[in-house]
C-alpha cells in the first residue's frame, strides 16, 4: 500500500503564536518552526506558552530534524524545551541559529551540546524522504525563509511569515521566482501566513517608516531620543543606526536583549553600526546628541521603557524634553498594559508618538493582496491556511476561492488536526488531543485547566479558608473559624461569616464531612461569588 503525506500542525493555528508543524512520511518525520505563544490577561502567573509536543516525543525515533523559519520567539522559542526530552539537529539560517543557541544557553546551560545546522537559500537539504530548499522572504528580522519540501507524494510550499516589500529594511525580497522555479512539477499544497488577512491592500514598505522616523528626528532639534521597538526587528534598528548618524547623534541601547540581539547580528555581519556611534547609556552625552535604542514596546513589566515610565530605570529618567517613539505595532491582548505605560510617560511630561499618530511602524506580514499574489504565484492544489487566529484562517480561505480554488480544497484546521493525502486526495483523519502546555517558574506541564480554573476563580472571587476543630473521633469540638482573603473585607461582613460558621456545624451535624461543595454553594446564595473554598481540619 501507497504511503501517505501526513502534515500535523501542533501550534499556530487558531492563535497568534507557537508556531509548530510535522511533516510525517512513513517512517520519517521533521518538524517545522517550534516557538511559544505569550500569555494573555487571563493567564494568571503564566509566563510562557508552549505547544504541546508530545506526539513528537512519543515518535522520535521517526524525527529525522527540525528546521526553522527565522529567530522570532514564536517560531523558537520552545526548543529548549522539547530539546530537554529529545536530541535531534536543528537546521536553520546563521542568524536564526545564532538566536536558537542563546536560548538554548539560557534554558539549558552550556554544558548541553544540541546540533545546530546552517543552511541557505536555494541550497537543499535531504532528510529522510523530504527534500528541503528554503527560499528567501522578507520579514521583519534579517534571514528569514519559507521552504519548498518535496515529497514523494508531492511538493510543498511552507511559506513561513512573509510579506512582498519590494524596498525591505533588510534588503531581501520574497522570493516568487524561486518558488516556480523550485516547483516545475506544481504544487501539492501549501501553508501560508494567515496574519493579517483582515486587512486589506498591501502591507505598507519599511521605506515609510525610515522616513517618518527621519522627519520626527528633524523635528526633535534640542531634545533627546528614545525609540522603543522590538529586539529582533533588527531591519529597523539598522535603519535607526543609520538615521542617527545622519542626524549627529550617539546611540545607546538599554534593555538586555537588545544589547544581545545587537551584538550577535553585528558579529554575524547582518548589522553595519557606523564606527563610533554606540555609547554607554549612562555616558556624558548632550541630550540633543542622544538617540536611545529600547525594548518595551509592548509594556513588558521588566522592559527598559517600562522601567522609565514606572521611574525605576537605573540610568534614564525621561521628561520634558524627551521625544518617544513606539515604533513597534502593539500584539494582540497586550493594549491594556501598553495603554497604561503611554499614559505614565505622559504623566512625565514626554512627547510620545504612538501607532495611530504617525506611521512609526509597519506590520512584518502580507496583507490580502499579497495573499492573493503567493496563492496565485503557487496555485497549489490543496491549501492549508497557517499562522493566524480562526478569523484569519477563514479571511485566507476565501482569498484562496476568489483565485479560483475549490472550496473543497481549502482545509481550515485546528491544532492536532492531521491531514493527510496521498498525492491525489486529500482528507482529515481523527484529531490528536492537544493542550496547551503552561510554564509558569521551573513548572512545565504541570500547571493544567484545573489549576488555570482555580486562578481565575481565585482573582475573580478570592477564597476562603474554613478552620474546623476536631477530636480524634472527629467530632466537632469548638467554633469554627473562617479566614477570608479577597472575598470580603472581615470586619464588614460580621454576619457573613458568623452566618459561615453556623452552615459549617451544621453540615458537619447531618454528617457531611466534605464540606467543599456545601459551603460553595452555601456564599453563593448569599453574594452570587463563587470563591476558592478550602476545608481545613484541625485535630485538638
Amino acid at each position: 500500500m501507497a504511503q501517505k503525506l501526513r502534515i500535523i500542525p501542533l501550534g499556530g493555528l487558531g492563535e497568534i503564536g507557537k508556531n509548530m508543524t510535522v511533516y510525517e512520511y512513513g517512517r520519517n518525520m521533521i518538524v517545522v518552526d517550534c516557538g511559544v505563544m505569550f500569555p494573555d490577561s487571563a493567564m494568571y502567573g503564566i509566563d510562557l506558552v508552549l505547544p504541546d509536543y508530545e506526539y513528537v516525543i512519543q515518535n522520535q525515533d521517526k524525527l529525522r530534524g527540525i528546521v526553522l523559519t527565522h529567530g522570532h520567539m514564536d517560531h523558537i522559542a520552545a526548543l529548549p524545551y522539547l530539546l530537554r526530552e529529545i536530541n535531534v539537529p536543528v537546521y536553520g539560517t546563521p542568524l536564526t541559529l545564532g538566536l536558537v543557541e542563546r536560548q538554548l544557553k539560557e534554558k539549558l546551560g552550556s554544558h548541553r551540546k544540541v546540533d545546530l545546522k546552517p543552511i541557505s537559500a536555494l541550497n537543499t537539504l535531504h532528510l529522510g524522504p523530504f527534500r528541503i530548499t528554503p527560499f528567501s522572504v522578507a520579514h521583519s528580522i534579517p534571514d528569514s525563509v519559507g521552504f519548498v519540501i518535496d515529497t514523494p507524494v508531492g511538493a510543498v510550499v511552507h511559506t513561513g511569515d512573509y510579506k512582498l516589500d519590494e524596498t525591505p529594511a533588510g534588503g531581501r525580497t520574497t522570493d516568487l521566482a524561486a518558488i516556480r522555479e523550485l516547483t516545475p512539477n506544481g504544487v501539492l499544497a501549501m501553508l501560508g501566513d494567515s496574519t493579517n488577512a483582515d486587512r486589506p491592500g498591501s502591507t505598507p514598505t519599511e521605506r515609510v517608516v525610515s522616513e517618518a522616523l527621519d522627519r520626527l528626528m528633524t523635528e526633535a532639534q534640542g531634545q533627546r531620543v528614545i525609540i522603543a521597538t522590538f529586539s529582533s526587528l533588527l531591519a529597523r534598528v539598522q535603519e535607526i543606526l543609520y538615521l542617527a548618524k545622519k542626524h549627529g547623534r550617539k546611540v545607546a541601547l538599554t534593555g538586555r536583549s537588545m544589547i544581545e540581539n545587537v551584538e550577535l547580528a553585528r558579529d554575524l555581519g547582518y548589522l553595519d553600526v557606523p564606527q563610533g556611534i554606540l555609547v554607554d547609556v549612562d555616558a556624558h552625552i548632550p541630550p540633543a546628541q542622544m538617540l536611545i535604542i529600547s525594548t518595551g514596546s509592548q509594556g513588558e513589566p521588566r522592559s527598559a521603557l517600562n522601567q522609565m515610565a514606572e521611574d525605576q530605570h537605573r540610568h534614564v529618567k525621561v521628561g520634558r524634553g524627551d521625544m518617544i517613539i513606539i515604533s513597534g505595532g502593539t500584539i494582540p491582548g497586550n493594549e491594556e498594559v501598553v495603554g497604561a505605560m503611554l499614559n505614565k510617560l505622559f504623566e512625565h511630561g514626554a512627547r510620545v508618538i504612538y501607532g495611530p499618530m504617525d506611521t512609526v511602524h509597519v506590520s512584518g506580514h502580507g496583507s490580502r493582496d499579497e495573499m492573493r499574489t503567493m496563492l496565485e504565484t503557487v496555485q497549489p492544489k490543496f491549501f492549508i491556511p497557517a499562522h493566524g487566529e480562526a478569523r484569519h484562517l477563514h479571511l485566507h480561505g476565501q482569498i484562496a476561492e476568489q483565485t479560483g480554488m475549490d472550496p473543497h480544497d481549502i482545509f481550515i484546521l485546528k491544532d492536532g488536526a492531521q491531514w493527510v493525502t496521498d498525492g491525489t486526495d486529500a482528507w482529515t483523519d481523527e484529531a490528536l488531543a492537544v493542550d496547551d502546555v503552561f510554564v509558569d517558574g521551573r513548572l512545565v506541564g504541570e500547571i493544567g485547566e484545573v489549576v488555570m480554573r482555580d486562578r481565575h476563580r481565585l482573582a475573580q472571587d478570592g477564597f476562603i479558608v474554613a478552620l474546623i476543630p476536631v477530636n480524634d473521633k472527629q467530632q466537632l469540638v469548638g467554633e469554627p473559624q473562617i479566614v477570608s482573603r479577597g472575598f470580603v473585607y472581615m470586619q464588614d461582613a460580621d454576619a457573613l461569616l458568623a452566618a459561615g460558621q453556623e452552615e459549617v456545624k451544621r453540615q458537619y451535624k447531618k454528617g457531611k464531612h466534605n464540606l467543599r461543595r456545601a459551603l460553595e454553594d452555601f456564599f453563593y446564595r448569599e453574594t452570587r461569588l463563587r470563591p476558592v473554598v478550602l476545608p481545613q481540619f484541625i485535630t485538638v
